[in-house]
């Protein structure tokens, strides 16, 4: 049987995603056939077809790590799961055996290998990165959760470690990582300043919770800015999604002995700074390492019970990815845009 995907075969600009017939995949033993509901399209899911990011770039390759969908078959060494489950998934297949897996670090298994498959009718996904999800959150918004809600949860709660009183400076603030982080922030009593390119989004930051806006375009230093909102302290913590040109106005406005969480990097240019600033600071600079499972399975149960919410900026038909990718690259959405698969019968 056969089925729709979106198919990669060289880097390149958004056209290059192509709509074909491919057979559905089978099951390998410890393995489950999910039929794709949602799908989202992330900005890393923009910067692997662009090129920028080339890690372990194969083609042909269907994109797409943010799925939900529903369980249709399973191998005969799969207990996670069974078959008529709604699910979603993490960002990684982690092997559960190696020192990093052991340690409360599976994110950097030593076997790690990234999640595909999204843009398509059916994926096969390890049983291992597969968490159910509760009837209460719809595909669409479930879709996001692991590399988005997730991940900020990981930054915000588990590396960061936001406390009440603390003031957070979250760059990328209208991204599918920012939303969550600043909701996550707010919960945790801290005070938000979100930072963000256009104006445009400023009013919808502020609903989401943030205390303030910055508005500043790449390379800007708004640094200035964040000093004033904070009487010249600065912030505790930074939460940046976007990486390298943020960074100097960023650490310029880290408060004395703050929090430095690298969660993004969206481009390929080099950061540098004198080590003399960090440690006169007394900063710490800090990775985020994606998303764990028992972090998933918590937010998960966050957005089942309404704490955070999933902002789904639009629902497309996968027939208009390459239009997706093009609105995603051009920073104009707040919240994630979603793929929605047709449905054939395997």
């Amino acid at each position: 049987m056969m089925m729709k995907a979106a198919v990669m075969r060289a880097h390149g600009a958004p056209g290059v995603l192509q709509i074909e017939d491919m057979p559905i995949p089978q099951p390998g033993p410890d393995e489950a056939l999910v039929r794709v509901k949602a799908s989202g399209v992330s900005y890393h899911d923009v910067v692997e077809r662009n090129g920028t990011y080339r890690a372990d770039a194969h083609f042909p390759v269907v994109l797409g790590y943010e799925i939900a969908g529903v369980v249709e078959k399973i191998g005969e060494r799969v207990t996670g799961v069974k078959i008529g489950d709604r699910v979603c998934c993490k960002v990684h297949h982690s092997c559960g055996r190696c020192r990093y897996c052991r340690n409360g670090m599976e994110t950097a298994c030593a076997k790690r290998r990234s999640v595909h498959g999204g843009y398509a009718e059916f994926v096969v996904l390890a049983d291992e990165v597969l968490v159910k999800l509760p009837d209460a959150v719809d595909f669409a918004s479930g879709c996001m959760i692991g590399p988005t809600i997730g991940v900020a949860l990981n930054a915000v709660r588990d590396v960061a470690k936001v406390r009440l009183g603390d003031r957070v400076l979250v760059t990328g603030a209208s991204g599918g990582l920012g939303l969550p982080s600043i909701e996550l922030a707010k919960s945790a009593g801290a005070t938000v300043i979100a930072h963000t390119r256009s104006e445009a989004k400023a009013q919808a930051l502020r609903d989401i919770g943030a205390d303030h806006v910055v508005v500043a375009g790449d390379r800007v230093d708004f640094s200035d800015q964040v000093m004033a909102l904070t009487n010249g302290d600065g912030v505790e913590v930074v939460i940046d999604n976007v990486g390298s040109r943020v960074f100097t106005p960023c650490f310029k406005s880290l408060a004395m002995g703050g929090r430095y969480a690298f969660v993004g990097q969206l481009f390929k240019e080099q950061i540098s700074i004198n080590p003399a600033r960090i440690f006169f600071r007394r900063a710490q600079l800090l990775g985020v390492g994606s998303v764990r499972r028992d972090q998933l399975e918590d937010a998960v149960r966050l957005v089942a019970d309404g704490k955070v919410r999933c902002h789904v900026a639009a629902e497309m038909p996968l027939a208009e990815v390459a239009e997706a990718h093009a609105r995603v690259e051009a920073g104009n959405v707040v919240g994630r845009i979603v793929l929605i698969p047709g449905e054939i019968t395997p």
